[in-house]
C-alpha cells in the first residue's frame, strides 16, 4: 500500500479541505426519481420529543411484546489471537504459551454478559438501546447510536475523499446491492462486472434484462486497459443498449478468485470512471480479512516473517500495521461522490444479524433511504439491538482489536489450505499462465520420486516429464482458493473438442461429479461466469474450482484435500 494512503487520524480540518460531491442525479432511474418520503415515518422525529402525547402512530403496544429483555454472552474483543498458533509450531514462543492448538481452537473462552432491557429511562431517549424502541416500527435510518458508531468508523478507517458523504443502514450487503440496482438501473441496461462474479450479485439484475459486460481480471483485480477498451469502443446501435454506467466490483478477496486491488490499480479504474461517468459500487465483505502473503514451509522461520510478527505483536505498532496494510477504499480516491460502498457485519460478526450499511453521497443515501422505507421499513431490530450493545461495550478500539483477530483467524485457515496443498502435491513456484501472465502462479504436479525433480515413474518408459494438474495463487484476502485445473492435460481433451463440445465445461463437470461422489464438495468455476458461454481469454484450456477454507475444521480440510488429490491424479491418468 502506498504510504500516502496509510491510515491517519482524520479530523475536521481535513474534512473542511475536501470537495463536496457533484450532481449525479442523472444516474437515478425513473422509479427512484419518482419516490417520495413516507409521510407517516416523517412523524417519528416528533414522537420522541420530551412531553409529546402521541395519538398518531398505529404502533403495537410494547407491553404486549413477549420479550422482557435480551441478553447474550459475548467474547472480549481480544478473544481471538492476533497471531493464532499453528499446527507445526509457531514463529514466536510467546504466541503459543502453554496452549495447544486444539485447546486454543475449542477451549472455553472468558465471556461477558450484555443485556438489552425492555424499556429505558428516560422513556423517550432516542439514543437508548431498548426493546421497546428496537422491536417497534421505527425510522428506516436505523438506531442513532449504531449509525453514529458506523459514521465515526468510516471517517477514521476509509477516509472518504469528499466532504458530504453519509452512511445509511441496510439489512446486509445482498439486500443493499439489490437496492442499488433498483435505484440506478433501468430495464435493458448494461452493467460492468468482473469476468468471474458472485452469483448472488448477478441474481439482483438478471430479471431486469440487464446485460453483464465482463471486464478481465487477474490476481490484482480489474484490468484498466480492458475496462477502457470496453467503454471507448461501445457501440450503442450495435449493442442495442446505452453504454454501461455502473460498475459492480469486489476489490478485496474477490469472490471467487481471491484477488485484491491495491492503490495504483484502483486509482486508474477510478479515473476511467470519471472519464466515462460510471458509478462504482464497491462491495467489501472481505475487506478486513486482507492479510500477509502465504509463506511456504521453507520460509516460515525466516527473519522477515519473524520481524513482521514482532511489528504486529506490539499493540500500538500492530494497530498502525493493521491499517497501513489495508488497501485504500475506492472512497479514498473519490472526490466526486461517485462511489457507493457496501459494508456488512456478516463476515466480522455474524451473517444472521442481517445488518450492513451504505456509504455514499447525500443524494444517493437519501434515495436509498426512501427505497428502504418502501422495501424493508427499517433495519433488523434484534440485529441492531445486539450489535449496538456489542459495539458500545467494545468501543472503537475494541472493535479494531476484534477485526485484527478475525484477520489472523482467516489467514491461519488460508495457510492451512495452502500448506495442505503443498504437502499433498509437488509444487512448482513462480509459474506463468496465459490467464494472467504477469501474476506468478503455483502449479501442482503429482508427488514424485525423491531426487527425480519433475518426473514420475512410468513402468514402460522409465521416468518422464509430468503434465501440470492444477495451479493456484494463494489469496491475499477472502475465504477461497481459486484452483485452475489444467484440463488440456486430460487424455480426452482433444477428443471432446473434436466433437464440437466445450472441453472445459464437459471435463470440469465430470471432475466435479467425481469429487462429489467421493464426498468432497467444491464449486465449479462456471457458476461464476459473468457472461456464460463467453470464453475467458487466456484460459481456453483451463477450468476452475472454488475451494472454501473458511468453515471446515483442519482434520476435515486435510481429509478433503487428500481425497481431492487422489481423484485429480486418477482423473488425469
Amino acid at each position: 500500500m502506498d504510504a500516502s494512503y496509510a491510515f491517519a487520524d482524520s479530523g475536521s480540518a481535513r474534512k473542511d479541505d475536501l470537495p463536496e460531491s457533484i450532481d449525479l442525479s442523472h444516474h437515478l432511474n425513473l422509479t427512484t426519481r419518482s419516490r417520495t418520503a413516507n409521510s407517516l415515518k416523517g412523524l417519528y422525529k416528533y414522537m420522541n420529543a420530551p412531553g409529546m402525547l402521541s395519538l398518531a402512530g398505529g404502533l403495537p403496544n410494547p407491553e404486549i411484546f413477549p420479550f422482557e429483555s435480551m441478553s447474550a454472552e459475548i467474547l472480549p474483543c481480544d478473544a481471538l489471537a492476533k497471531k493464532p498458533p499453528t499446527l507445526t509450531g509457531d514463529i514466536s514462543k510467546d504466541t503459543v504459551k502453554e496452549q495447544s492448538f486444539i485447546s486454543w481452537l475449542f477451549g472455553k473462552k472468558p465471556t461477558k454478559t450484555i443485556s438489552v432491557p425492555k424499556s429505558h429511562t428516560p422513556v423517550h431517549d432516542p439514543a437508548a438501546v431498548d426493546l421497546s424502541t428496537l422491536l417497534q416500527y421505527s425510522s428506516a435510518e436505523g438506531h442513532p447510536a449504531l449509525k453514529e458508531f458506523i459514521r465515526n468508523f468510516v471517517e477514521k478507517v476509509y477516509r472518504p475523499g469528499f466532504a458530504d458523504w453519509q452512511v445509511q443502514l441496510n439489512v446486509g450487503a445482498t439486500a443493499g446491492w439489490s437496492q442499488v440496482v433498483a435505484m440506478l438501473m433501468e430495464r435493458g441496461d448494461a452493467i460492468l462486472v468482473e469476468e468471474f462474479t458472485y452469483p448472488g450479485a448477478m441474481n439482483a439484475y438478471q430479471p431486469l434484462d440487464i446485460k453483464p459486460v465482463s471486464v478481465k481480471i487477474d490476481g490484482e483485480g480489474l484490468l484498466p486497459e480492458d475496462f477502457d477498451s470496453i467503454l471507448a469502443n461501445w457501440d450503442e446501435q450495435k449493442e442495442g443498449r446505452r453504454r454501461p454506467r455502473v460498475l459492480y466490483t469486489v476489490p478485496t478477496g474477490q469472490n471467487p478468485t481471491g484477488g485484491t486491488m491495491l492503490a495504483e490499480r484502483k486509482q486508474k479504474i477510478y479515473d476511467l470512471c470519471v472519464k466515462y461517468d460510471v458509478i462504482i459500487v464497491e462491495d467489501e465483505p472481505y475487506y478486513f480479512l486482507y492479510s500477509d502473503p502465504w509463506v511456504p514451509r521453507a520460509g516460515k522461520q525466516s527473519g522477515q516473517a519473524l520481524r513482521a510478527y514482532d511489528n504486529f505483536k506490539d499493540d500500538k505498532k500492530g494497530v498502525e500495521e493493521f491499517f497501513k496494510k489495508l488497501p485504500p477504499s475506492y472512497l479514498r480516491f473519490d472526490y466526486q461522490g461517485r462511489v457507493i460502498r457496501l459494508d456488512t457485519f456478516s463476515k466480522t460478526i455474524a451473517p444472521g444479524s442481517r445488518l450492513g450499511w451504505f456509504t455514499a453521497n447525500p443524494l444517493f443515501t437519501e434515495r436509498l433511504l426512501r427505497g428502504c422505507e418502501s422495501a424493508i421499513s427499517s433495519p433488523n431490530g434484534i440485529g441492531q439491538a445486539m450489535i449496538t450493545k456489542l459495539m458500545l461495550e467494545w468501543g472503537y478500539d475494541g472493535y479494531i482489536r476484534w477485526l485484527r483477530g478475525i484477520k489472523a483467524t482467516y489467514a491461519m485457515r488460508r495457510d492451512w489450505m495452502c500448506d495442505l496443498l503443498e504437502s499433498t502435491f509437488h509444487l512448482e513456484f513462480n509459474q506463468s499462465l496465459p490467464v494472467s501472465q504477469h501474476i506468478k502462479w503455483i502449479t501442482a504436479y503429482e508427488k514424485t520420486a525423491p531426487g527425480m525433480g519433475g518426473a514420475v515413474l512410468d513402468e514402460k518408459r522409465g521416468y518422464k516429464a509430468q503434465k501440470p494438474l492444477v495451479s493456484f495463487v494463494p489469496p491475499s484476502a477472502g475465504m477461497f482458493v481459486w484452483l485452475a485445473v489444467h484440463l488440456d492435460s486430460h487424455k480426452d481433451f482433444e477428443k471432446v473438442k473434436a466433437r464440437g463440445e466445450d472441453p472445459n465445461r464437459v471435463l470440469l463437470e465430470k471432475l466435479f461429479i467425481e469429487l462429489a461422489e467421493h464426498k468432497v464438495l467444491v464449486v465449479p468455476g462456471f457458476f461464476f461466469d459473468a457472461q456464460p458461454g463467453q470464453p475467458h481469454k487466456g484460459s481456453e484450456n483451463i477450468g476452475f474450482l472454488r475451494l472454501a477454507f473458511s468453515f471446515a475444521p483442519h482434520d476435515e480440510m486435510k481429509q478433503a484435500l487428500e481425497i481431492m488429490s487422489r481423484v485429480i491424479i486418477k482423473f488425469f491418468a
